[in-house]
């Protein structure tokens, strides 16, 4: 799902304290990216057991600091970048041109 731009939105991803434990906590050197750095990490580079609850669970305005202007947007698909990086994962830098109209 991260290959195509894609990923759970923050407010409904829960794990048990065990994986936070495992496999460290938020990477706060990631100012707008955070939580797509630790979904990640956990999701696709650690390969952690994920669910899906076919309810609404929360309900989520547009405006966030990722979305929050041209130059936020820009940053925040920077930062999603790097986290691939970081974390020894490749990908295609072009998904990040698309993510924004997702």
């Amino acid at each position: 799902m991260f290959k195509k731009g894609w990923h759970p939105a923050h407010p409904t991803f829960f794990v048990k304290k065990e994986v936070y434990n495992k496999y460290g906590n938020f990477n706060l050197k990631y100012k707008i990216g955070a939580d797509y750095e630790i979904m990640l990490r956990f999701i696709e580079k650690n390969k952690i057991k994920v669910g899906y609850i076919p309810k609404t669970l929360v309900r989520m305005c547009v405006g966030g600091a990722s979305n929050q202007s041209i130059k936020n947007i820009i940053k925040a698909n920077k930062e999603c970048y790097k986290a691939w990086k970081d974390n020894g994962l490749s990908v295609s830098p072009f998904i990040f041109l698309r993510k924004p109209f997702f």
